[in-house]
């Protein structure tokens, strides 16, 4: 089964990309990648074809790009990777003579009045929080999309986000197919300690993800917990000096990592809480894949009431959620979790399980698998038919 894996941008170190390789590794075929640029991570492809281009416009910015490089590679299968404009996209006349399965990744729209006061719109422009792309995505009606997927003949959307379903499920549409994903497989766990317990936050250097409130919030919690050490494993973004201006504040007790993580899981295994402090619904796609990892080896998190992280955090079940932008309100669930060593291992244990039982890669690339193999049987079917 030969497949090609069409994705605006690819990063083995993004949510969407880290999706598209764990199916690549884990779904046997032969996987290609076409895409506007490889950031890292080509490597577990057969095939990358880099086609360039606009982000925003691929792939119709790339029409005979794309279809020289399909009819070259002649796939069993087109898998697109996108957001909510890929039903629009599946359209593409490059794409109509294959079988298509589509991911769809969020259904974001436009953060509203109160959402729009918790950051700069010069912060919100430079994430994923106000794109074009975003802003169509508020304006489509889910009527339309519907009827492109049947034009297109798109019968299966795998998705990690409720709202995708919330919108394109109806009867005679596509078969919507849900997953979480991000578990990974292994054995070191979190430890309590109450003396000098350290708080993580893994992602990338941005205000829109919480940081100013961590930062806020901290001060109130090495009150409380004096030995307590704050540990940011930040993506180099534009915001960096600023970020790191402002938590130089803190002197010693913030270690700030800027170079890229060798073990993020031995990381969070070396933690005893984990944070992320979102402030939109679609600061990234959901779930919030760290999150998740943290989750897999039994560090309790904290995470705010947003999209991308209800995904995944049941509040007061397997994690503590907090409204977004509160720094008092964070720094209450950080302190509980660091002076309750009951309730530490209460989530210690209920995160280990959700993750291991319903986020483990293993469940999400089977429905890929499957998915993959209902279009390609039937593809044989017809030829052999015909």
């Amino acid at each position: 089964m030969r497949v090609a894996h069409v994705i605006s941008e690819f990063s083995g170190r993004e949510a969407m990309g880290r999706t598209v390789t764990e199916t690549v590794q884990r779904v046997p075929g032969e996987h290609h990648l076409v895409t506007t640029h490889v950031v890292d991570g080509g490597h577990v492809f057969a095939g990358t074809h880099e086609l360039g281009g606009s982000l925003e416009t691929f792939p119709m910015g790339r029409a005979a790009e794309l279809a020289g490089v399909l009819a070259g590679m002649r796939p069993d299968l087109v898998h697109v990777h996108a957001g909510a404009l890929g039903p629009l996209l599946v359209l593409h006349p490059a794409l109509r003579p294959y079988p298509k399965l589509l991911t769809v990744y969020a259904w974001p729209t436009l953060p509203g009045p109160r959402a729009l006061r918790r950051g700069t719109l010069r912060e919100m422009w430079s994430s994923n929080v106000l794109r074009p792309r975003v802003a169509a995505t508020t304006v489509l009606p889910p009527p339309l999309a519907a009827a492109a997927l049947r034009r297109a003949g798109v019968t299966t959307i795998l998705t990690p986000d409720p709202r995708v379903e919330e919108r394109l499920g109806r009867p005679g549409g596509p078969e919507i197919v849900r997953y979480a994903c991000g578990a990974p497989d292994d054995e070191r766990r979190a430890r309590f300690d109450r003396e000098s317990p350290v708080i993580v936050f893994a992602g990338r250097a941005e205000t829109v993800r919480g940081l100013d409130t961590l930062l806020d919030a901290f001060g109130t919690v090495r009150e409380r917990v004096p030995g307590v050490r704050l540990r940011l494993l930040l993506i180099p973004r534009p915001e960096l000096p600023a970020i790191l201006a402002r938590a130089g504040s803190a002197g010693e007790a913030i270690d700030v990592v800027t170079e890229p993580v060798p073990d993020l899981l031995g990381e969070f295994a070396a933690a005893q809480v984990g944070t992320w402090p979102f402030k939109f619904d679609y600061t990234t796609s959901p779930p919030a894949m760290a999150l998740v990892e943290a989750m897999a080896v039994g560090l309790p998190v904290v995470g705010t009431d947003v999209a991308c992280v209800r995904a995944v955090l049941e509040p007061g079940v397997n994690g503590l959620s907090v409204p977004p932008a509160d720094p008092p309100a964070l720094a209450r669930a950080l302190i509980e979790l660091l002076t309750d060593e009951v309730a530490w291992r209460r989530y210690a244990v209920a995160g280990r399980e959700s993750a291991r039982d319903h986020m483990g890669w293993e469940q999400a690339t089977d429905r890929a698998a499957a998915a993959y193999r209902a279009l390609t049987g039937g593809l044989a079917h017809r030829l052999t038919s015909g």
